[in-house]
Order: structure tokens, then C-alpha cells, then sequence
């Protein structure tokens, strides 16, 4: 038996041999025929081979660019694919790694935090070196807190979105009630507040009285008569700037916040106007600015009769000069005071602001004298010289028809009106007879 070592090759069949020169022939046939032949061929020897101008599946071959324009070529530039819509930060997308970092190699940043991004963000740097007030990430160089350095979904490669991204440090100031500001609700944080720095407490980017009035600047507009803290500009003195549990987003009750700097109004007074003790302050009073004097939303004269709408009465005849003229306050306090009906004074102190102190120099004086309103109506009345009743009347009240028929003097007089003969007020004679009607123990 022979040793399988020295057993004699297996020669290649004939058919395999036709078959590789058939091939090498119809290669060299396809060098020199036209496309259409070439494609006659192919499909001969191969499956799949799509037909002639139709869409095919292959990748482009490249061309081979010529020598003389690789030497003039700028060096191609690496482009990161990113996710649709995202952000990219231009070094990151051109692998320029060490714009930041220390090496391509390392995550170590260049220089101390912040200084990298500062490199080249030179007009934030200034401008974040010109505020006062510095947002504490940044100060401390910890851009990645909001920033993602390499590509982001969100605008200036913010970690997340506003106001996601301002919740992961502060607590939402949406829960702190049930009234909230329309601009916080809205997430818009930036409209108000400078993200890196600024001169301005709460890192807002303009003073509290601009970055209200940017909004709300229909407040003040062309109105005259200003309330001195909307002035000045102290808006988060009376309002929350966020959410709160008060209409208005006020910090405390109306009647609380109008009191906290107008606390003489009240006082310890005996008689409060009742809107005023109800907290009705905004009823009368326009709380930023108006046209008409101490703020009020009507003149005086509507602004009362829009709850004393009887006084004047229509039917009144006679109707007292200040009443008529809507100056109410002339006689009343309207918030609050030690006087019955809130006036300021008692009478006849009151009544002497305008009239003529006539007892001063009176040798006798009536005895109701110092109670005006006694005898006179302080609004209006259907009698002369706004006497509560008739003349008659009036002093019947006092004078029993009995006593006046015992004086002679009296005799003859009946339905006579008393003034005819007696001053009602004041007189030289102990009867304040009128001078000519004196009796001759007066004269």
C-alpha cells in the first residue's frame, strides 16, 4: 500500500478551466464594447445588475483629485453629526478639542474654571466683570451647570430648557399661591432677570420700577398725581413679584398695606369711616396714579354721592355753598376722627372756618348759639338760611306760645316772625332785641 504522502495530485477538470477562460474572454469583450453591450454582458454573468439609467443602491466612486489640487486644498474639516434640531458648540463640532481642554486626550479644561469658556466669549466676559451682582455659577466658573459644552436641544446649549433648567436651584416660585404673575407662569424668567450678572438686586436686569413698567406702563402714563411709592419705583414694597394669595399679588390685605405707611389715618380716632374700616380703600383711591388730587378715582363730590346719593337732595331749595360745590371734605374727614358725623371740628369751631365768629364780641348770645346744626341744616333744607324747620316752628321748639303771649311787648305780634324784632344769634340787649327795636332799659 502506498503512503498517502506520496500519492499524485488531482488535476483541475476541463470544465472548470472552460469555464475561467470564458470569463477572462468576456472581460476583454467588455473593455471594448459600448455601455449598452457591457450591460448586455453583466447580466449574462450576474444577478441583480439594475437596468440601464435606473436608480441604484452602490455608493458613488470617488474621483482621484489631481495633484496639483491636493496641493491647493485647505485640509478637510470634521463635522460631528448631531441629533436633528440640536445645537452644536463650534469647536465640539469641529473636534477642536483643545480649544477647551487641556489635550484631545484630557477632560481636564484649560486653565482655572470658567477661563476657557471666558477665551472666548470675551463681550460676556465683560460684561459679566462690569456687574455688581454675579449669579453664583457663573462667579464660581461652573458654566456646565447651564451650559452643556459639547451640543444641546435648547438654545444657547442650555442643560434644559427655561424654566426647567432655573427650578434645578431655586424653589419653584409658583407655590407660594394661588395668584400668580402672568410673565412667571409663562416660564419667560429671562425677561426679567439676567442670567449671569448685573447691577441690579435679584439679578434683574433693569431697576424693579423699569422692569415693571416695562409691562404695566399703562400705571402711570400721562396721569399728573403719582402715589410716591410708584414714584420712587418701591413696587415690591406693596406686590409679590412672583405668586402669592392675594388678588393683586399684594403682600398683604389692602386695609394692611395702605396702613403700613398711612397709619395716622386711623390712629386711635373714636369714628371710622366704614369703607375705610372694611379695607374698601381701592373703592375710592386709585393705588398707582390718577388725575384727580389724593388719588382718587372720581372727584370728591361723585366720589360721595356714589354712597350718599341724597345728599343734596333734589328737592332741596336751599343747599349749602360747600355741598353744592362737591367740597365735602371741607367740613367731613373721610377716613376717620373724634367727631360725631365725621367732621373735623365741632361745631361752631367748624362753622367758624368760614363764617364770621361773631360771638367774639357779643355782649349777650343765644343760648343754642354754639350748636349750629341745632337750629340750621349743614346740607340742605326747603326753609331760608337752611333753618331745620320753619321759623315759627323752629323757635316754638324752645319758646312755649304760653310765655311768649305773657310778655306786653308780644302783644299783637301772633303769626309774626320772631326775627323781625330779635337777633337769633347775638345782641347788646339781654332779649337780642335789633338795634331800634331795643326796649329803653337797653338803650
Amino acid at each position: 500500500m502506498s503512503s498517502p504522502l506520496f500519492q499524485p495530485h488531482h488535476r483541475p477538470s476541463r470544465r472548470r478551466v472552460g469555464g475561467f477562460c470564458l470569463l477572462l474572454c468576456g472581460l476583454s469583450l467588455l473593455m471594448g464594447c459600448s455601455t449598452k453591450t457591457q450591460h448586455q454582458w453583466l447580466t449574462v454573468f450576474f444577478d441583480g445588475v439594475p437596468p440601464l439609467g435606473g436608480p441604484t443602491n452602490a455608493p458613488a466612486i470617488p474621483v482621484r483629485p489631481s495633484p496639483s489640487a491636493l496641493t491647493n486644498a485647505p485640509p478637510p474639516v470634521a463635522v460631528v453629526p448631531l441629533m436633528p434640531k440640536e445645537v452644536t458648540h463650534p469647536p465640539f463640532g469641529q473636534r477642536n478639542c483643545t480649544a477647551c481642554h487641556e489635550s484631545q486626550f484630557s477632560n481636564s479644561m484649560r486653565g482655572k474654571p470658567g477661563e476657557a469658556c471666558f477665551s472666548c466669549h470675551k463681550e460676556l466676559q465683560k460684561n459679566f466683570l462690569a456687574g455688581r451682582i454675579k449669579h453664583q455659577p457663573v462667579d464660581e466658573g461652573d458654566c456646565k451647570a447651564c451650559h452643556n459644552p459639547h451640543h444641546s436641544p435648547n438654545k444657547k446649549l442650555l442643560q434644559k430648557p427655561v424654566p426647567a433648567l432655573c427650578l434645578t436651584c431655586h424653589d419653584n416660585p409658583l407655590d407660594a399661591g394661588k395668584v400668580k404673575h402672568q410673565a412667571v407662569e409663562s416660564g419667560e424668567c429671562l425677561e426679567c432677570h439676567a442670567p449671569h450678572s448685573t447691577n441690579f438686586k435679584g439679578l434683574l436686569k433693569q431697576s424693579v420700577k423699569d422692569t415693571c413698567l416695562g409691562c404695566h406702563d399703562d400705571l402711570i402714563g400721562t396721569k399728573k398725581i403719582v402715589h410716591q411709592p410708584v414714584g420712587d419705583g418701591d413696587c415690591l414694597e406693596c406686590h409679590t413679584p412672583h405668586a402669592g394669595k392675594i388678588k393683586g399679588l399684594l403682600k398683604k390685605p389692602v386695609k394692611d398695606t395702605c396702613l403700613g405707611c398711612h397709619d395716622d389715618l386711623i390712629s386711635k380716632k373714636k369714628y371710622v369711616h366704614q369703607p375705610v374700616a372694611d379695607g374698601g380703600c381701592l373703592e375710592c383711591h386709585n393705588p398707582h396714579a390718577g388725575k384727580i388730587k389724593g388719588l382718587l378715582k372720581k372727584t370728591v363730590k361723585e366720589t360721595c354721592a356714589g354712597c350718599h346719593d341724597d345728599v343734596p337732595s333734589k328737592t332741596a331749595k336751599v343747599v349749602h355753598q360747600p355741598v353744592g360745590d362737591g367740597d365735602c371734605t371741607a367740613c367731613h374727614n373721610p377716613h376717620a376722627t373724634n367727631q360725631k358725623a365725621m367732621v373735623r371740628k365741632s361745631p361752631p369751631a367748624l362753622c367758624w372756618e368760614c363764617h364770621d365768629n361773631f360771638l367774639v364780641q357779643a355782649k349777650f348770645k343765644h343760648d343754642v348759639v354754639e350748636d349750629c346744626t341745632g337750629c340750621h341744616k349743614p346740607h340742605q333744607s326747603s326753609e331760608t338760611h337752611l333753618l331745620a324747620k320753619n321759623i315759627l316752628q323752629l323757635c316754638g321748639d324752645c319758646h312755649e306760645d304760653k310765655d311768649l303771649k305773657a310778655v306786653k311787648a308780644h302783644a299783637g305780634t301772633g303769626g309774626r316772625v320772631c326775627t323781625v324784632c330779635h337777633d337769633p344769634h347775638t345782641g347788646r340787649d339781654k332779649y337780642l332785641l335789633k338795634p331800634g327795636k331795643e326796649t329803653p332799659a337797653a338803650k
